[in-house]
C-alpha cells in the first residue's frame, strides 16, 4: 500500500512536519519520502490536507461482551473505535462474568488480527470486582495481562491495594485505580456544589476522589509499585498526582476528553448523557485538568466510553445510569479544547504514545521499519456530530448536535486499512 501526501505529526519522528508519501509492506513502514513511485498492483491512496500520526490508543472503554451485548458488543465497539481513529482499545473487565481468568483473556485476544482496531484485555484487580480478594495475577500475567483494574465506581480495600502494588513492583505489572469512594456519596448524582443544590440532586463531593487517591498514593510510596490513576476529575486530584510525580513515584494519570471540555453546568438541563463517573465538576477543575495535560502531570487523554441503551438512560434523572459514549469524539474534543493551548504533537502523544507505554508496549514513531499503526486525520474545518454519525448500538452521546473541529480520515493497523472519508 502507498499512502500519498501526508503531513507527519509525531514529535518523536525524524520526519515531523514534513509532507511525505508512506509505503507499507507486510505490516511495516518500508519507505517515507516525497513522490514515491507507485509499484505494479500496489494500492495507492491519495489524501489532501491530511495528517498522519502514530495510531491512537484508548484506555478503559466499556465492552458489554459477554453479558450485555445489547449495550455494546465487540463489533459495535470496534466500529466506534475505528470511526474515532483508534488502532487499539483497552477494554474494562466489568463484563458478566467478570474478566478475571486466563480463558477470559484468551477470548478477547483471539478476536484480534483481522481488523483495523485491536482489543486489549484489562483484567479485574479483585475477584468479581468485590474489592477484597486478589485475582491470580501471576497466572493472568503469563496469559498476556499486564494492567489490572476494577474500573470506575469500585472501591478496593487498602490491604488489597497494598498487596497488588507489591506484586506490580516484583513482576512489572500495572495496577490501575479510579479513585472514587461510593460510601461517601450514597445515591450521589452530580458534582456537589451550587448546581446540585439548585437542582435538588444529591451531590458527589470532591473528597470522594481525593480521599481514596491520597490513600493510593501513600500505599504506592510505601510499596514502590507501579500505579495508574484513571480518570482524574478535580483540581485537588491533579495537585495530588503532581506531588507524587515530583516525589519520584512511579505513577501515571489519565483524564477523559469529556472532563477537559465540559463542566457540571451542562447538567442544568437534566440531560442524562452528561451524567457520568467521575462527575463533571467546576470550571476551576476543568482548567486544572487542562493545566495537568500541559505540564505532564496527566499522561493520557481517554474516551471514558460507556455505552448505555435507552432503557437505562431515558428515565427520570436520579434513576438514569451513569455513562456516556466517547470513542468517536474524544480526539476531536481534545482538538477543540486544547488546539490553541497545546501543540498538536502533545495531544497525539497523550492519545498514542503514553497509552501505549501504559500498556507496556514500546513507543511507536513514524519511521522506516516501524509497525504500520497509523491514524489519518485533518485539523481543517469543522462539522456537527449527529446521530447519523453514531456507529455503536446506543445513542447516549453528549456531543450530539455539537460542532467539532477536524475529521478522522482513516486508520491503518498492520495490513488493514479503513478509509473513513
Amino acid at each position: 500500500m502507498l499512502l500519498r501526501s501526508l503531513k507527519i505529526t509525531d514529535a518523536g519522528s525524524p520526519y515531523n512536519g514534513e509532507l511525505l508519501d508512506i509505503r507499507i509492506e507486510d505490516g511495516l513502514i518500508t519507505e517515507m519520502a516525497v513522490d514515491l513511485p507507485a509499484r505494479k498492483a500496489e494500492e495507492v491512496v491519495t489524501f489532501t490536507a491530511a495528517r498522519v500520526a502514530p495510531g491512537l490508543v484508548d484506555i478503559g472503554a466499556y465492552l458489554g461482551d459477554p453479558g450485555h451485548e445489547e449495550r455494546e458488543d465487540i463489533a459495535s465497539l470496534r466500529a466506534a473505535a475505528v470511526a474515532g481513529g483508534y488502532v487499539q482499545v483497552a477494554a474494562l473487565p466489568n463484563t458478566d462474568p467478570v474478566r478475571q481468568s486466563v480463558a477470559d483473556v484468551a477470548y478477547l485476544r483471539q478476536q484480534n488480527g483481522h481488523h483495523p482496531t485491536d482489543l486489549y484485555p484489562l483484567v479485574a484487580l479483585s475477584k468479581d470486582l468485590a474489592g477484597k480478594d486478589m485475582v491470580e495475577m501471576l497466572d493472568l500475567h503469563q496469559a498476556g495481562a499486564l494492567v489490572f483494574t476494577d474500573g470506575a465506581k469500585r472501591r478496593v480495600s487498602g490491604s488489597l491495594l497494598k498487596r497488588t502494588l507489591e506484586y506490580s513492583r516484583v513482576r512489572n505489572l500495572v495496577v490501575m485505580v479510579s479513585p472514587y469512594d461510593e460510601t461517601l456519596v450514597p445515591d450521589g448524582q452530580i458534582h456537589e456544589g451550587p448546581v446540585s443544590t439548585g437542582l435538588g440532586l444529591r451531590g458527589i463531593p470532591t473528597m470522594s476522589e481525593t480521599i481514596p487517591l491520597k490513600e493510593a498514593i501513600e500505599l504506592l510510596e510505601y510499596t514502590a509499585g507501579r500505579l495508574v490513576i484513571h480518570l482524574l476529575s478535580s483540581a485537588e486530584g491533579v495537585a495530588e498526582v503532581r506531588r507524587a510525580k515530583a516525589a519520584g513515584l512511579n505513577v501515571m494519570a489519565t483524564v477523559s476528553a469529556q472532563h477537559l471540555q465540559f463542566t457540571v453546568d451542562e447538567l442544568e438541563g437534566f440531560d442524562p448523557n452528561f451524567k457520568m463517573l467521575p462527575p463533571l465538576r467546576e470550571e476551576a477543575d476543568r482548567l486544572a485538568l487542562i493545566e495537568g495535560v500541559k505540564d505532564g502531570t496527566i499522561d493520557c487523554i481517554v474516551s471514558n466510553h460507556v455505552a448505555r441503551h435507552g432503557e437505562e438512560k431515558e428515565l427520570e434523572f436520579p434513576y438514569a445510569d451513569f455513562g456516556a459514549l466517547g470513542l468517536q469524539t474524544a480526539f476531536r474534543q481534545a482538538l477543540a479544547v486544547l488546539g490553541e493551548e497545546v501543540p498538536l504533537e502533545t495531544i497525539i502523544a497523550c492519545m498514542s504514545d503514553a497509552p501505549r507505554r501504559l500498556l507496556g508496549a514500546e513507543s511507536l514513531h513514524l519511521r522506516t521499519g516501524a509497525p504500520a499503526r497509523l491514524t489519518l486525520f485533518t485539523t481543517e474545518g469543522e462539522e456537527a456530530f449527529t446521530q447519523r454519525d453514531l456507529k455503536g448500538k446506543t445513542v447516549n452521546s453528549p456531543l450530539l448536535g455539537r460542532v467539532l473541529p477536524g475529521r478522522l480520515l482513516g486508520v491503518v493497523n498492520n495490513d488493514f486499512f479503513q478509509d473513513l472519508r
